[in-house]
């Protein structure tokens, strides 16, 4: 039987306005009145980064985004300074950056550029000065002074978007990182690759090449072959969202062939004022030049009074709702200020006060187990498409599509729409939420930490 999808798109829009719900405008005004924000409210708020292009395609190679206000992570780029040190001294091994989505992985991987270019200088200047051109690791290792391999000269930085369903594929996708026409089998795959220029090779979102369905977990062995036969010639660097490692290692053991683990959580406290405050100070509301540095040994006791630093209960209440979740924390500072007037006075509002919006999460309390279990799915495998949802879930594309449709409307998924077929419309989770719906999931036992 033949089936009209052009009937069943327009059907599938037609039943999602008359079915599914959004809150209304009158429903954000009254939210706006008691000073609280909706999960919707936040979702159509926050920015959609990634193109229908990238999305379409098989890889993506973001350029690098680098800058002087990267905020902390001190300990993990040492241990990555060290780990390329090893590499040099052809002690390398796969190396993995295990972050939870939306804590910053993209922008630690993204410093390793500056990382590199830092390294460079540093072995120029010492070749000037006629010392060590690799500073020592372990001086109680016999080839810890030996610079026996020079530092990458290039950065690749990828990011997969089709989880490969066979080896033929994740051979393919190997090769494209070094432009290179794949082999027929991976033996010829790892000596053809073994032969190219060395590398430092970034694989973002790892996470994404994971999927549940048949011939995937083929297709991660023999990924996970070639870096490991080719880690010698090749700097291999991994990132993958913390739950999603998880499962991987559970599932597949992935963990036996990573030696090298780099992991963070989201921003403390200090280090989301700090970043916060750099905002404050670019929307003009502070000016950090003048700001009294209260733990500088070179304060003058004159400079140093009881006065609270500006924004200081602000900046708390911020950490506390958002968790470290530096991209929510700028929503909810920009959205809190925009709609101060909205909120009705009360006597707990002091006047000229600033008040943070809370955020109501009711739309995820009313979540029933199966919403639940597509947001876990979605959220460990970095987005699903329409038609991956229900091969997972094992039901029609009619009400995958229908389920996940109600998901965005409740602002707990963003969707990119497919302008060829609608089963590959792609779904994933509203990325300023990540944190409060993982924890959700992790209380109604649908994620496991």
């Amino acid at each position: 039987m033949d089936i009209n999808f052009n009937f069943l798109n327009k059907f599938k829009q037609a039943i999602t306005h008359l079915f599914i719900s959004s809150p209304s405008h009158k429903t954000e005004s009254h939210d706006a009145e008691k000073g609280v924000i909706s999960l919707y409210t936040i979702a159509k708020n926050s920015p959609n980064i990634q193109t229908q292009r990238a999305l379409m395609g098989t890889v993506s190679c973001p350029s690098f985004v680098t800058g002087d206000n990267f905020v902390g992570r001190e300990q993990q780029q040492q241990q990555m300074r060290e780990i390329i040190e090893l590499w040099c001294q052809r002690q390398g091994e796969l190396t993995a950056v295990i972050v939870p989505s939306g804590a910053g992985l993209s922008a630690f991987l993204a410093q390793v550029m500056s990382l590199l270019t830092t390294m460079h200088n540093d072995i120029s200047a010492a070749s000037q000065n006629k010392s060590l051109s690799m500073p020592k690791i372990d001086s109680s290792s016999s080839t810890s002074t030996l610079h026996i391999k020079p530092l990458p000269e290039q950065v690749l930085y990828m990011s997969f978007y089709q989880a490969p369903l066979s080896a033929k594929e994740a051979i393919a996708n190997i090769c494209y990182c070094f432009n290179i026409a794949p082999p027929d089998t991976i033996t010829d795959a790892i000596k053809l690759i073994n032969q190219q220029n060395s590398q430092l090779i970034i694989i973002d979102d790892v996470h994404k090449l994971m999927i549940r369905m048949m011939g995937n977990s083929q297709a991660l062995m023999t990924f996970a072959t070639i870096m490991m036969e080719t880690r010698k010639q090749h700097c291999w660097l991994l990132g993958c969202e913390t739950y999603t490692w998880q499962r991987l290692s559970a599932q597949y053991q992935i963990g036996h062939l990573v030696s090298n683990l780099l992991e963070f959580n989201y921003f403390n406290a200090k280090e989301l004022a700090q970043i916060q405050t750099q905002q404050l100070d670019k929307l003009g509301l502070i000016n950090t030049e003048q700001h009294v540095d209260v733990n500088s040994v070179e304060a003058k006791p004159a400079q140093v009074t009881d006065k609270k630093p500006p924004f200081e209960d602000q900046l708390k209440q911020l950490y506390s709702i958002s968790q470290g979740h530096p991209a929510l924390a700028l929503l909810l500072l920009q959205y809190s200020l925009n709609h101060q007037v909205d909120i009705n006075a009360d006597e707990t509002k002091q006047e000229n006060e600033i008040k943070i919006y809370q955020i109501n999460i009711s739309a995820l309390k009313n979540c029933k187990d199966s919403d639940l279990f597509s947001l876990a799915e979605i959220y460990v495998h970095g987005g699903l498409r329409v038609h991956q949802h229900a091969h997972i879930f094992t039901i029609s594309i009619e009400k995958s599509i229908l389920q996940l449709e109600y998901l965005v409307r409740q602002g707990l998924l963003q969707v990119h729409y497919s302008e060829q077929d609608f089963v590959a419309h792609y779904y994933r989770i509203t990325p300023l939420l990540t944190n409060i719906i993982a924890i959700h999931l992790i209380n109604n036992n649908k994620l496991f930490h």
